[in-house]
């Protein structure tokens, strides 16, 4: 259900004139973050378990490492993941000039002060027109034979916002389900009854006819196992529904609005894996037979390739690259200037162990593709900002976040 703004922000609309300078300075351009804030809830209340309190110091260093970050870098939209205080961050933000903010859900109480379910959360410089969370299709859901319980592990957050020079936009705030498998089997033990004798060919392929007639308890590895595999791939099922009933309510709100659309959270999986697909589906990818059936099948190649385009998301460091660092024709042995070099060596936003990951994103629609013919702006500049997590310093990093932010800035075309 989508939430008109009432008109009560007067008294944080007052903390934005002395920012209005540098929002005048970059009216130009407009720089858009995503921040996973890793546990963000304000002392004494604790995430997850009653020993996960941050200490009053912890807190403030806390606090103090956003604000610092978000006074550095400046943009001019954020939205963040991993909220169990709002109000806080809420303050933080109008603070730097970001006096629009936006949240739909609340976590979940466990008991007296511990929480679970931190929810997503949006600041902005500019207005914020609308809010709404966006629900799964129940149709969708039992066409895709999922449950009728079936529900995005984090609401989206969907907020409306009118941006200087290119007016109303779609912002959408995601956290997707985690790897983690999230699954405990009960300890059962296997029954093995003695079986009647028969002809091997009487057999089903596979039976083993000389188990011992007598229980047997799971070993602690199988069952481990068994929770691991089924759980993971549970989380992938997950994760990939929401992500495909996600881009069915950005392509029915496009199609009503015809809003630009930006999306960005923590992904939790990489868009060159299957699970992420239906997010950044293209139509080169759609069989022949399949446009036909649709009554697409008249139009020209070209045709069809506009049609499509309106409608699909791309990341928007695939973007810059491709917008900033072409290969002209006397550069062909710059190696930095090779959009395949810069893709393989992008920096992780996440790291598990000594193993890093890209797992949080921003997708652009066609209104910020410098090479489709109507685009309104173009990616300039595309920032992961990773020093805490490659080169932290314990006074200034130690309650950061384990994620890195990334930062995209647009800029109007001329």
């Amino acid at each position: 259900m989508a939430h008109n703004i009432d008109v009560d922000e007067l008294d944080s609309m007052a903390a934005a004139v002395e920012h209005n300078d540098i929002a005048q300075m970059r009216v130009a351009n407009i720089k858009i973050a995503s921040i996973n804030l890793f546990n963000f809830i304000e002392p004494p209340l604790a995430y997850y378990d009653f020993e996960n309190i941050y200490s009053h110091g912890q807190w403030q260093k806390k606090c103090q490492w956003l604000s610092e970050f978000l006074a550095h870098r400046q943009p001019d939209i954020v939205g963040f993941q991993e909220v169990f205080s709002p109000e806080p961050l809420k303050r933080i933000a109008s603070e730097q000039g970001l006096v629009h903010f936006a949240v739909i859900d609340a976590p979940t109480l466990i008991s007296d002060y511990i929480y679970r379910s931190p929810v997503v959360a949006l600041a902005s410089r500019y207005p914020i027109v609308e809010i709404s969370s966006v629900e799964p299709d129940a149709r969708l859901v039992a066409a895709m034979g999922l449950s009728s319980e079936f529900a995005f592990s984090r609401k989206v957050l969907r907020a409306t916002i009118e941006v200087p020079h290119i007016g109303k936009c779609d912002f959408y705030v995601v956290h997707f389900k985690s790897k983690r498998a999230g699954l405990a089997l009960e300890p059962k033990l296997i029954e093995h009854q003695p079986l009647e004798p028969k002809r091997f060919e009487d057999q089903p392929l596979a039976l083993d006819n000389s188990a011992p007639a007598a229980s047997m308890k799971l070993h602690s590895e199988t069952q481990l196992l068994t929770e691991q595999a089924l759980g993971r791939w549970a989380s992938t099922m997950q994760r990939g529904a929401e992500a495909a009933l996600l881009f069915n309510g950005i392509l029915v709100r496009r199609q009503a609005s015809k809003y630009p659309v930006i999306v960005m959270g923590d992904f939790n999986d990489s868009l060159t894996m299957g699970a992420l697909d239906a997010l950044t589906i293209q139509g080169e990818s759609i069989h022949s037979n399949d446009i036909k059936a649709a009554g697409l099948g008249h139009l020209s190649d070209a045709a069809l390739a506009a049609v499509f385009a309106q409608y699909q998301l791309k990341d928007a460091y695939e973007l810059f690259i491709e917008a900033n660092l072409f290969i002209k024709a006397n550069q062909q042995d710059s190696l930095t200037s090779n959009t395949a070099y810069h893709r393989e060596h992008r920096a992780a936003t996440h790291y598990y162990g000594p193993k890093g990951s890209v797992l949080d994103y921003i997708l652009l629609s066609s209104e910020f593709d410098a090479s489709h013919g109507r685009s309104l702006a173009q990616v300039v500049d595309y920032q992961t900002c990773d020093r805490h997590l490659v080169r932290p310093e314990y006074e200034r990093d130690a309650y950061s976040t384990d994620h890195a932010p990334v930062i995209v800035e647009l800029a109007l075309r001329s």
